[in-house]
């Protein structure tokens, strides 16, 4: 009896042990409990495949036709026309470019800026942590869309410009959370070896922290690329995003708001649930990864 015992406990695993195990991948991407990620996930990638597939699907819709101007949904034109009579179905997957493709980039950008100047500050310190820090500081005073919103209107009205100060508005989020991701690497035993074995500070900073600070960062940024869509089009709305004759779901929301007062609900209304379906689909799939690494 007291071998049995004895192996017994030997061979259990302690409570706190077992609580500490990382989310076994299986129960990760499981079925049941992911079903908002999986839905996320799969109009993420239809919505891709549109807007990939849009120049050999556009045809006619984006060509003015003065006699169908303003024509309700119906079979032959699913979302209806607008007042060119240029099917809105047509331009709202056009718009995917605009909107989800511009998006990612934008995210991109700012989540490769972000992480190697969080990296490069936890890791350097001194004075270049305290003048990165305090310059993101400055840029998290104002709200995002605010501070895109005068870069692009300072630079010009263009996609280009608007892509330009939605990344700069969302580079200190992950300048701050990259970060303190990095202060807790840089402690660890494997950096300590590197700094003694002579390895610069820059190589250390790309080489080992960034890579173990990375994955905060990243998930962080699927839920930002719902947010930059949300911006990018606003800055559209306001007319200083992506110009006509470029469809753009927030300009289509612009010009077709004067068309509900009138009861042409349908120029405004399509697009705007192209925007909410593209930005949950995000926000599904950075929640679930969110609760992943809690």
């Amino acid at each position: 009896m007291t071998a049995t015992t004895t192996e017994q406990t030997s061979t259990a695993t302690p409570s706190w042990r077992r609580r500490s195990r990382p989310d076994n991948p299986r129960r990760m991407f499981a079925l049941k409990g992911n079903v908002g990620f999986y839905v996320g996930l799969t109009v993420l990638i239809l919505l891709v495949l549109l807007g990939i597939i849009f120049p050999l699907i556009a045809g006619k819709g984006t060509v003015a036709n003065p006699i169908n101007t303003l024509a309700a949904p119906s079979a032959k034109h699913w979302f209806g026309t607008d007042e060119y009579g240029r099917d809105i179905l047509v331009r709202c997957i056009g718009a995917i470019q605009s909107d989800l493709f511009l998006a990612m980039a934008v995210t991109a950008v700012g989540l490769l800026i972000g992480s190697v100047l969080g990296s490069l500050s936890a890791t350097v310190g001194g004075w270049f942590d305290t003048v990165v820090m305090r310059f993101t500081d400055i840029l998290m005073a104002f709200p995002a869309f605010v501070l895109a919103l005068v870069i692009s209107a300072s630079l010009g009205n263009s996609a280009m410009h608007a892509a330009i100060g939605v990344a700069i508005a969302y580079i200190p989020q992950f300048v701050r959370l990259t970060r303190s991701q990095a202060l807790q690497v840089r402690s660890s035993d494997f950096v300590a070896a590197s700094r003694v074995s002579g390895t610069s500070t820059l190589v250390i900073a790309l080489q080992h922290v960034l890579p173990n600070s990375f994955r905060a960062p990243l998930i962080q940024g699927t839920l930002i690329a719902a947010w930059s869509i949300l911006d990018l089009a606003g800055l559209s709305f306001l007319g200083v995003g992506v110009q006509p004759p470029t469809p753009e779901w927030g300009q289509m929301i612009s010009v077709g708001s004067g068309d509900v007062l009138l009861g042409d609900w349908w120029t405004a209304l399509f697009p705007g649930l192209m925007i909410v379906i593209s930005a949950s689909a995000f926000q599904l799939i950075g929640d679930r990864l969110e609760r992943s690494i809690r």
